[in-house]
């Protein structure tokens, strides 16, 4: 089932939720003992929280893979990044999908994202895109950063690069990030079958968003401040700019079903491979997005589906767009009521060094699905 068939009860209950109140937990725990994720202790595998605790990854953890935990275990310090690059991918998702039907809602307790992670529609696509470049994305970044023993910044790029300019400085780590994403992530995806093939994609295509998106920064040596000589080196996207763009894959997705040379001959290898449904459409780049199973229309509350619904959900009564009143409440109409809403205001800096500001109260007008 893979990563986010354990990822659901994997990421609330053992990352976001130990990971967040891991600073608290030991604080108020004065004997320095965490039974669950962590231990206080000394291992190969240590972890630094912000009060520079050494903690180590509770072999008997058993809701990572036997791979997963050996992953931890040899890259110290990784935990930490994994975490933050999954909470950063789902406030990025939920950011992405704010003014959509589906707005990627999560909830409390074992599964994170709900039943819609066991479909093969669009918007699990996007959830296991968008978790694996999380992932890629904040490991590479703390490998330049330090945070992770086992690598550091890409140093590969060294010497002239262009006529006024060479390779210098600290680059993220993206290649580091990528192997470790797939080995981790990946490693959880078991069977062949299409739902495999298609996390296996999606998985791929989060990662390959993030580093075909990492972009040239230099900083120009000279005198007097002039532009003489750059350094250059190369830097990741931000989590919203790879947001950004697999938002508009998700839009543009492939339909998919298993590839068929027609020919008994094929090995088994070639025949695990995605083909578009519509067989006028290309076959789906490893950039591309891909799902075989039509979305929920995700108007109305269903128990079975998993969807909330769009009761209650402010929308734009001006908008002709998806976050407009019309769409966002599926043509079941919507309620105006008003809000007295008491801000700060008119701020002024007195130097030094305090700002003050006035109470402003003024009226809100809000527009919610009926």
């Amino acid at each position: 089932m893979g990563l986010w068939a354990l990822l659901p009860s994997w990421v609330s209950a053992t990352l976001l939720l130990a990971l967040a109140a891991l600073p608290a937990a030991l604080a108020a725990n004065s004997s320095g003992r965490w039974w669950g994720i962590v231990n206080v202790a000394s291992s190969t595998n240590l972890l630094t929280d912000s009060k520079s605790l050494q903690l180590v990854l509770e072999p008997s953890l058993q809701l990572l893979s036997r791979k997963q935990r050996r992953l931890i275990r040899q890259n110290p310090g990784i935990l930490h990044s994994v975490s933050g690059g999954l909470q950063s991918a789902v406030r990025e998702c939920k950011w992405q999908f704010r003014n959509r039907r589906w707005n990627c809602p999560t909830a409390p307790g074992p599964h994170l994202f709900g039943k819609i992670v066991n479909r093969g529609c669009r918007e699990t696509a996007f959830i296991f895109a968008i978790t694996s470049a999380g992932v890629t994305h904040s490991v590479a970044r703390s490998c330049s950063e330090g945070s992770i023993e086992s690598c550091t910044c890409d140093y590969r790029r060294r010497g002239p690069g262009g006529p006024d300019w060479h390779w210098g400085g600290c680059s993220d780590n993206i290649d580091f990030g990528r192997l470790f994403g797939r080995e981790f992530v990946d490693s959880g995806e078991k069977g062949r079958d299409l739902r495999f093939l298609m996390n296996l994609h999606n998985n791929e295509a989060g990662r390959t968003t993030v580093f075909s998106e990492m972009r040239q920064e230099c900083k120009c040596h000279g005198m007097s401040g002039s532009c003489t000589v750059r350094t250059c080196w190369m830097r990741l996207p931000t989590l919203r700019a790879v947001g950004d763009v697999l938002r508009d894959r998700f839009d543009g997705a492939s339909r998919v079903l298993y590839g068929n040379r027609g020919s008994n001959r094929a090995s088994r290898a070639e025949l695990l491979r995605l083909e578009p449904e519509d067989p006028a459409h290309k076959p789906p780049s490893p950039h591309d997005l891909v799902y075989f199973e039509k979305s929920p229309n995700f108007c109305t509350y269903s128990g079975r589906l998993g969807t909330a619904g769009t009761a209650g959900r402010a929308c734009n009564s001006s908008s002709p767009a998806l976050d407009g009143c019309e769409l966002l409440c599926c043509g079941r109409g919507h309620r105006t009521r008003t809000q007295r809403v008491t801000e700060r205001c008119n701020c002024t800096f007195h130097w030094c060094c305090h700002v003050s500001c006035r109470n402003c109260t003024h009226t809100r007008v809000l527009h919610e699905c009926l």
